[in-house]
């Protein structure tokens, strides 16, 4: 008679046993789910990224460049051909005249950017990253912070 008395409150521990796992299992089945939705699903903000997409601006060539490297010996040289890309999606001559005319201060900002540089600081996409940036934020400090929007490199040696 003993065995059976304990076998009825082995039945109940049993289902909260199966109730407990089932609950367990239910709420990791969920949190799947919302992972799964979070890192594969397109989000909207990427939809909305990949809708938006800009417009090139218009490319104002500044020219060669040929300068010493700021290299130990002073041996090491740089030519760069540089383009920049204004914050402008249509040509405005007359903005464009007005550009010309400070060609040269255009110039020599760039100049002493790139002279400043070693070879090292160009041997990498990310360290020529890194100098165009720096062009880029000089240049729209000293003419305004929306005018122009990229640097581009279209020939570049070292020696």
């Amino acid at each position: 008679m003993a065995e059976t008395e304990n076998a009825p409150q082995k039945k109940p521990m049993n289902v909260k046993l199966i109730v407990i796992v089932v609950a367990v299992l239910a709420a990791a089945a969920i949190i799947a789910v919302g992972v799964f939705y979070y890192f594969v699903s397109p989000s909207t903000s990427a939809t909305n990224k990949t809708q938006a997409v800009r417009t090139p601006g218009v490319l104002f060539e500044i020219g060669d460049f040929t300068t010493n490297l700021a290299d130990p010996g002073g041996k090491r040289f740089l030519k760069a051909k540089v383009t920049m890309e204004l914050n402008e999606e249509k040509k405005d001559e007359k903005k464009l005249a007005e550009l010309k005319e400070q060609l040269p201060i255009i110039r020599d900002r760039i100049l002493n950017i790139l002279s400043s540089k070693t070879v090292e600081d160009l041997q990498t996409n990310e360290g020529r990253d890194k100098v165009k940036k720096e062009i880029l934020i000089a240049l729209n400090k000293q003419f305004g912070a929306d005018r122009f929007r990229n640097v581009y490199f279209s020939d570049i040696v070292y020696q």
